[in-house]
């Protein structure tokens, strides 16, 4: 979405110039120019819409996404982000390709058979972005609050500190299990039996026997 600033700049280029460009559609659903379109029936604008042939609703996700990477200036977070929204268009076209069957538009073939599609690769070269910045970010998308993916969009929070709290919350998490499950086991009796050799410090203190 754009910021309310970006939209404002939008609404005044529209109200001075009006709609210049087309409003996309597909089957009857806009595809591009929502923002427009929205501006327009608010302010009573013309405009003109042109629809366009795809062939499945996955090209058309496709299509959508791959527009907007060369449209606006994106964070790596919000590239990859929008490059994540691909990852089921991929696995798609990966479970096509071991079929024998047709896929892997983005991928360049360099030899009579066509290459396994990598989907997590072809992602990172969509968005820009490395490899691992995308498996942070699919990590942040599943597991970080709404709070903090604000943060990220706007760059208060980068990738990298964002996705060590992550880490450290499932450490944590997995510490807690641990200690639970060993409680659970010496409340039933379930004691681990010690083998080999063990480094021992023993301590005797003088202790008061006479209360003083």
């Amino acid at each position: 979405p754009l910021t309310k600033e970006e939209f404002k700049q939008l609404e005044n280029n529209c109200m001075s110039e009006g709609i210049r460009e087309k409003i996309l559609t597909w089957n009857g659903f806009i595809i591009d120019g929502h923002n427009r379109y929205e501006i327009a029936t608010r302010w009573d604008l013309d405009f003109e819409t042109e629809n366009k042939h795809f062939e499945s609703e996955e090209a058309v996700k496709e299509w959508m996404i791959l527009n907007q990477f060369g449209r606006r200036n994106l964070s790596n977070y919000q590239r990859s982000v929008l490059a994540l929204e691909l990852e089921e268009v991929f696995s798609l076209k990966a479970k096509e390709k071991q079929k024998g069957g047709q896929g892997g538009v983005l991928l360049k073939q360099n030899s009579a058979e066509a290459k396994p599609i990598e989907t997590r690769k072809e992602l990172s070269k969509v968005a820009s972005v490395s490899h691992d910045t995308i498996a942070k970010v699919k990590k942040i998308q599943e597991k970080a609050p709404e709070e903090v993916k604000a943060k990220l969009r706007t760059g208060e929070v980068s990738i990298n500190a964002a996705y060590k709290e992550i880490k450290k919350e499932e450490k944590k998490a997995e510490r807690i299990d641990v200690i639970k499950k060993q409680i659970e086991d010496i409340e039933q009796g379930e004691l681990p039996e010690l083998k080999g050799l063990f480094d021992v410090v023993s301590v005797d203190p003088p202790w008061n026997y006479e209360g003083e």
